[in-house]
C-alpha cells in the first residue's frame, strides 16, 4: 500500500515555507524493499520520520540512519536509501533561503548533512517532534508543524530582501551571476556572500545542481531520450558536461546508474 500527499503551506508561511509531504508505504510480508538510488536534489527541508526509521550509504559507504527529525541541506552525493516495511515520511519543503530568512541559521552547517531537528532548533521543537510521533494522520501533522511555524513567522530572525524575490523568478538560475546580482541589487561578491547563507552553497554549483536534477527527471520520465538529448534540454553545452556533473553527483556514469529504481523528483 502506498499514499502520497502534497499540500501548500498556509499564506502566511508561503514566503517561507513552499509546500508539505506525506508518504506513506506498507510492505505487508517479510520482503524487504530494494534500495532506492537517491539522487541529488536541490531542495531543504525538515524531515520527519515518526515510524521505523530509513537508512542511507554513501558512496563512501559510511551508513546514515534517519533520526525522528532532520533538518536536510543541499545533498550533493548520490546514494542508496533503504526503507523499512513500515515506512512513514512527512516533509517540510522550504522555499529557497526559507529555513535561513525563518530561524536565522546558515544553511552552509546543513550542506550534505542530515541535523537532528531537536538539536538544531530547540526544546520547543521536540514537542512538535513528539506530537507527530502521536499523530494518525496527514492533517493533523500539517496542523501541528503550521502553528508552531506562524509562531515561527512573528519572530522571523531575517526580513525580506531583493535577493529572496530573485528566487521567486522562473529560471532563475539560468542568469549569469552579474545578472542574478543585478536583479537583486548587489554586487556580483555581495550577492554571494548573500546567497551563501540562504542555499548553502554557490551560486553556481546550486544552478549545476537544479540543471543536474532537470536532466535526471527528463530522463527518468522519458527514458527513451538520450543523453546527448537530454543534456542538449537540459541547458547543457554539451552531453561531456553533463557527465561531468552525473560523476561528480552521483559517483557513477549514466550506463551503471539505476534509473529504475531512482529516486528523483
Amino acid at each position: 500500500m502506498s499514499h502520497l500527499s502534497i499540500v501548500p503551506s498556509h499564506p502566511a508561511l508561503q514566503p517561507y515555507i513552499k509546500a508539505f509531504w506525506f508518504l506513506h508505504l506498507q510492505n505487508p510480508g517479510t520482503i524487504k524493499r530494494p534500495p532506492l538510488s537517491a539522487s541529488p536534489i536541490p531542495e531543504q527541508c525538515l524531515y520527519f520520520y515518526p515510524r521505523e526509521k530509513p537508512y542511507f550509504i554513501t558512496p563512501q559507504g559510511e551508513i546514515v540512519h534517519g533520526k525522528s527529525s532532520s533538518v536536510v541541506g543541499q545533498v550533493t552525493t548520490s546514494s542508496k536509501l533503504f526503507l523499512p516495511q513500515n515506512y512513514l515520511m512527512f516533509k517540510i519543503l522550504f522555499q529557497p533561503g526559507g529555513f535561513y530568512r525563518l530561524f536565522g541559521t546558515p544553511m552552509t552547517l546543513f550542506v550534505g548533512n542530515f541535523e537532528d531537528g531537536v538539536t538544531v532548533l530547540g526544546n520547543d521543537f521536540k514537542e512538535v517532534q513528539e506530537r507527530i510521533e502521536e499523530a494518525v494522520d496527514f492533517k493533523t501533522m500539517v496542523g501541528i508543524v503550521e502553528n508552531y511555524l506562524i509562531k515561527k513567522v512573528k519572530q522571523a530572525k531575517i526580513g525580506a530582501q531583493p535577493i529572496d524575490q530573485v528566487f521567486q523568478h522562473s529560471q532563475w538560475h539560468l542568469q549569469t551571476l552579474d545578472q542574478m546580482a543585478q536583479a537583486a541589487y548587489l554586487s556580483s561578491r555581495q550577492f554571494e556572500r548573500n546567497f551563501l547563507p540562504r542555499i548553502g552553497v554557490s551560486p553556481k554549483f546550486y544552478s549545476r545542481l537544479i540543471r543536474f536534477n532537470t536532466a535526471m527527471k527528463m530522463k527518468q520520465n522519458q527514458p527513451r531520450l538520450s543523453w546527448m538529448h537530454v543534456a542538449y534540454q537540459s541547458g547543457y553545452y554539451d552531453h561531456m558536461h553533463l557527465l561531468r556533473d552525473f560523476k561528480q553527483f552521483t559517483a557513477s556514469v549514466p550506463s551503471h546508474f539505476e534509473m529504475e529504481t531512482a529516486l528523483i523528483y
